[in-house]
């Protein structure tokens, strides 16, 4: 028998009871309420704690203007996460064209093998093949099951004592999945919202091969962007040897035989420790477990789940907006007049993004790691520091866009020979770089409004980032060597005079304080000053991405408004534009608010 079976039954109870109990450490006593949403309008919270508030205000006005781009049962669910501390988490269980399967999977994901088989693990296990009743799994009493507050037609609710969902704050909605006969333009609504009951992810489980390649085909478009959310479980037959826990990042393979038999030993006799925990391994449900109270952390300040639920629904919204566009753009260029120059521009222009984010990537990643740049480490500052503007500026001269800039020239004299011009109406915005570097000082957010001519895009954005990111970086360093500077020498100032005025005092002993504000002070200027470089690097690189984007967009705009006065078309946007802009803006508040929480989670 392998060494790691030696001692199975303590070490076992240890890992089931550790299992079982994790997550208890929370309040979990005192347990949000549940509600089933409805689809009518959302309620603001005004008591909402620091930082959260500003992402559920970002959330609650983007729900106003995406009114025909958000789900709002799933848009529901997210503002009342953000609004409560301890808001319930809510998963789905979903079988393929089977129920049961889904009920016995669930059951051995919440059973306690460490106690014996309760009434509820017997009511799903034995569910009919045949069974079409959702069922929402709520933490509570076998007397509380059906309470009749919580009736619903779609499912029925049911309170299950399992220590999972107490000390996770969870719901479980068990529901079965018909990937054969929902519509094609339905595959997220009914992974996302089973039942009209919007969940914070989605197990999808499926029997057999044959089931798993049903479920790809009825998703053939959108599995990347499921797999933020939802996982894939396929019943297979046990392989050979037992499976890790976080081996499976993808769909995951399990045996829900396997895990009822090892289960069912290990209840039946303690002595079968050893089987229970080789089959329950083989059996792939660890995996599922890991995953199930993934993201479940406390709410410091907001949970990793919710986190991705909000992300997932504005990248929903955004896709929406992007699919609109895209129609538009189709109605745009089956205009007879200039049809064929539109189609040629476009084409030079996606040639001309795609090499210039390429050549953004590889210059950049050239440059920060040349010679040049590392002249700028923290420990060669102190001879370095009057070199700081010299190096950031040969940077952003010479390896930031400068061959974009030369192919943007070459492609707005294709377009001005074809009619196009040069600049849009109205004027694009040409936003500075707003950068918050920690303890550095360095905010320089500011917007302005600039009318030039799309070429000059790059160039105008270049001189912004030399006026506004290099001399908060030179005066940072110089700022940081003369804090060195006047730390160590104070620190050597109070050794001697440690050492002249105290004669218990020897010459070590002395000399140590002035080593620990040598030591203190380096320390300080590394971090920061590493800091800074890293954020410095991040935000050239996030401005050449949002001014080849703005670059980008501001030529598709021209080929609109072009292809609009030839159609004779109002020259002014339509609403369909304005609608589509709001709900952008809307969007990008959601996201920076949630960056701001990341920032001051990391703090």
């Amino acid at each position: 028998m392998p060494p790691r079976w030696g001692a199975a039954v303590p070490r076992l109870s240890r890992r089931v009871t550790g299992r079982a109990r994790e997550g208890c450490g929370r309040a979990s006593k005192t347990r949000s309420a549940s509600t089933q949403v409805a689809p009518t309008a959302i309620h603001l919270r005004p008591d909402i704690a620091s930082p959260r508030k500003e992402l559920h205000d970002a959330l609650a006005a983007l729900g106003g203007v995406a009114q025909h781009h958000a789900n709002r049962r799933r848009l529901q669910l997210a503002l009342e996460g953000v609004a409560a501390r301890d808001a319930v988490t809510r998963v789905a269980v979903l079988g393929l064209t089977s129920q049961a399967s889904a009920q016995r999977l669930t059951r051995l994901l919440l059973a306690d093998a460490l106690g014996a088989e309760e009434r509820w693990e017997q009511e799903l296990a034995g569910a009919g093949a045949g069974s079409e009743s959702a069922v929402l799994l709520k933490y509570g009493d076998d007397a509380d099951a059906d309470p009749p507050h919580a009736a619903s037609p779609l499912f029925r609710v049911r309170a299950v004592p399992a220590r999972l969902l107490r000390c996770h704050n969870l719901e479980i909605l068990v529901a079965p999945l018909d990937a054969t006969a929902a519509a094609p333009e339905s595959p997220h609504e009914a992974v996302h919202v089973p039942r009209l009951l919007p969940v914070h992810k989605t197990l999808v489980f499926a029997e057999g091969l044959d089931s798993a390649l049903a479920f790809a085909r009825f998703t053939p478009h959108g599995a990347a962007a499921l797999r933020r959310v939802a996982k894939l479980a396929v019943d297979l037959p046990p392989p050979s040897s037992e499976q890790e826990p976080g081996a499976q990042d993808g769909a995951a393979a399990v045996n829900t035989q396997a895990a009822a038999q090892a289960l069912a030993a290990f209840r039946a006799s303690i002595q079968n420790a050893t089987a229970y925990e080789r089959g329950w391994f083989r059996s792939g449900l660890p995996a599922l477990s890991s995953w199930l109270v993934q993201g479940l952390g406390p709410a410091t300040p907001i949970q990793p789940v919710l986190k991705t639920l909000v992300s997932s629904v504005v990248d929903d919204i955004e896709a929406s907006v992007a699919r609109e566009d895209a129609a538009q753009s189709q109605k745009l260029a089956a205009l007879p007049s200039a049809q064929g120059a539109s189609a040629s521009i476009v084409r030079h222009l996606e040639t001309w993004a795609e090499k210039s984010h390429a050549e953004l990537r590889d210059q950049l990643d050239t440059a920060f790691t040349t010679r040049n740049w590392h002249k700028l480490a923290w420990w060669k500052l102190f001879w370095r520091v009057d070199d700081v503007t010299m190096i950031s500026t040969q940077i952003l001269e010479r390896r930031w866009l400068t061959s974009a800039e030369k192919s943007s020239i070459f492609l707005a004299g294709r377009m001005n020979q074809a009619g196009f011009p040069d600049e849009v109406q109205p004027g694009p915005t040409v936003d500075k770089p707003a950068t918050t570097a920690e303890n550095t000082r360095m905010d320089i957010s500011t917007d302005v409004r600039k009318s030039i001519p799309w070429p000059e895009h790059i160039a105008a954005a270049r001189t912004d980032l030399i006026n506004d990111l290099v001399p908060p970086l030179q005066a940072l360093a110089q700022r940081l060597v003369l804090q060195t500077f006047s730390t160590t020498s104070l620190s050597s100032a109070a050794s001697a005079l440690l050492y002249l005025t105290m004669s218990n005092f020897s010459v070590f002993e002395a000399s140590a304080v002035g080593v620990l504000g040598l030591t203190i002070s380096l320390r300080r200027m590394q971090k920061l000053w590493e800091g800074a470089r890293e954020s410095w690097e991040g935000t050239v690189r996030e401005e050449g991405r949002r001014t080849l984007k703005g670059t980008e967009e501001a030529v598709r705009m021209v080929i609109r408004n072009k292809e609009r006065l030839d159609a004779g078309l109002v020259a002014g946007e339509d609403e369909g534009v304005v609608e589509r802009r709001r709900v952008r803006e809307a969007v990008g508040k959601v996201r920076e608010a949630l960056e701001r929480i990341d920032q001051k989670k990391d703090v």
